[in-house]
């Protein structure tokens, strides 16, 4: 029989509303299924999938860090070097680092012309500029969200930074490894990566660089921050800087870096813990000895032009050029400027003057047109050398960035960042 149209309507409504519950339910399933699968690997820090690279800066659609830009990500390509060994008596029951003493001369005679006593913080530390932030420690999560925030600001995607193996430090500080994990979670939270500057620590030699390349692939590597490359062969692989390499020999690199028949059992290649290893450059034709040793990049590290032959900046293009040719990637390091006489009084020669920000455009200048794999900045904060980007406050008896802004030096970095299109034709 004929249904009456009220009640036609009636039913149709709710076969409407029985579909519409199903599919629902369906699309709920699907979420849910998917998200029970595991996820696949974040993409490239420096070439990300469906990135697009826009005057080198790289664009994605990963979910950006509070506060930040949601356009564009930094350049990972850009390193810069960070140290995380201050700190002050509120936070960590002492002065650190800020006290750092006066070094004597290695000639005795020089050195007796020179103090040697150590420095009294706040007042008086051991820089010839003064921090925006004042003296502060390097365990404070706040400093460091702060720092992370200006180095985003900069342009610099990846954070290198100054390490020592668990329970070690250099005779100013304390142990830095334990401060990791607070790095990489701020650093995940700026959309930052973290590498490690693997520092000179006592007796420090291939077989217990392996044993500690071993630790850092068991903890640290396997967060979500900490920067990886992709090789030419598809694999990604943690980045590690080797400060003061060649005080190794090469022989004894070698069953360390070379892979098959060359590295043997001793060798990463091919283990948990391999990595892209870079070998600190002091000559200019270190690109070769470096490659022959099993490295697999070369950085220059010190920002006084001049002071080796691989950090004199008109050296950089033959290097480039000559890293390529072996296969190995250059990073030269640019610094803003160099002076370390409230720790070394004797080393007035070294110093190089910032002249308002053009020394620093001039190295940035040079390394880009040198064509290199990737940008190191020295640094953001070694505050002893005076090489830091980061903002200086004026203060009677110390240098400033006058006439230019505190923040001058993070915004130059910013836009030579945006200008650096890296070579990726060779190493890696």
């Amino acid at each position: 029989a004929l249904l009456p149209p009220i009640l036609r309507r009636v039913l149709l409504k709710r076969r409407l509303l029985a579909r519409c519950l199903a599919l629902t339910a369906l699309i709920g399933c699907i979420i849910w299924l998917a998200g029970s699968f595991p996820q696949p690997p974040p993409p490239s820090q420096s070439e990300a999938p469906a990135a697009q690279a826009k005057d080198g800066m790289v664009v994605s659609s990963l979910t950006p860090a509070a506060n930040q830009n949601r356009q564009s990500l930094p350049n990972y390509r850009v390193h810069i070097f960070y140290y995380a060994w201050y700190g002050e008596p509120g936070t960590d029951g002492a002065w650190l680092h800020w006290n750092h003493s006066r070094l004597p001369h290695w000639n005795a005679e020089r050195a007796r012309k020179f103090s040697q006593a150590g420095h009294t913080p706040p007042g008086d530390i051991g820089a010839n500029f003064y921090p925006e932030l004042g003296p502060y420690s390097s365990a404070n999560i706040s400093v460091v969200r702060r720092h992370f925030a200006q180095i985003r600001r900069s342009g610099a995607g990846t954070v290198v930074v100054s390490w020592y193996p668990p329970g070690m430090a250099d005779e100013n500080g304390r142990p830095v490894d334990r401060l990791v994990p607070m790095l990489l979670s701020a650093a995940r939270e700026f959309q930052l990566r973290l590498a490690l500057h693997i520092e000179p620590y006592a007796g420090r030699s291939p077989a217990n660089l392996r044993r500690h390349l071993r630790y850092i692939a068991a903890t640290h590597a396997r967060h979500p921050a900490f920067y990886r490359e992709r090789t030419r062969d598809g694999r990604w692989l943690p980045v590690h800087y080797i400060y003061d390499s060649y005080r190794i020999p090469h022989s004894l690199w070698r069953p360390l870096l070379l892979g098959g028949s060359l590295g043997g059992s001793a060798s990463i290649r091919g283990k948990p813990e391999n990595a892209l290893m870079f070998g600190l450059a002091m000559s200019i034709g270190d690109c070769q000895t470096i490659k022959e040793s099993g490295f697999d990049g070369a950085y220059t590290y010190f920002a006084a032009d001049g002071f080796t032959q691989a950090s004199t900046r008109s050296n950089w293009a033959a290097m480039s050029r000559q890293c390529s040719a072996a296969g190995v990637a250059f990073a030269p390091s640019i610094g803003p400027g160099y002076i370390d006489t409230a720790v070394r009084p004797w080393n007035a020669e070294n110093t190089r003057q910032r002249e308002g920000g053009r020394y620093y455009t001039g190295g940035l200048r040079a390394a880009i047109a040198a064509r290199p794999a990737f940008l190191s900045i020295t640094s953001f904060n070694e505050w002893h050398e005076g090489t830091q980007i980061e903002p200086a406050a004026p203060r009677h008896g110390y240098l400033d960035y006058t006439p230019r802004k505190r923040d001058h030096y993070l915004d130059l970095t910013a836009q030579y960042a945006a200008l650096f299109k890296p070579d990726t034709s060779a190493g890696l």
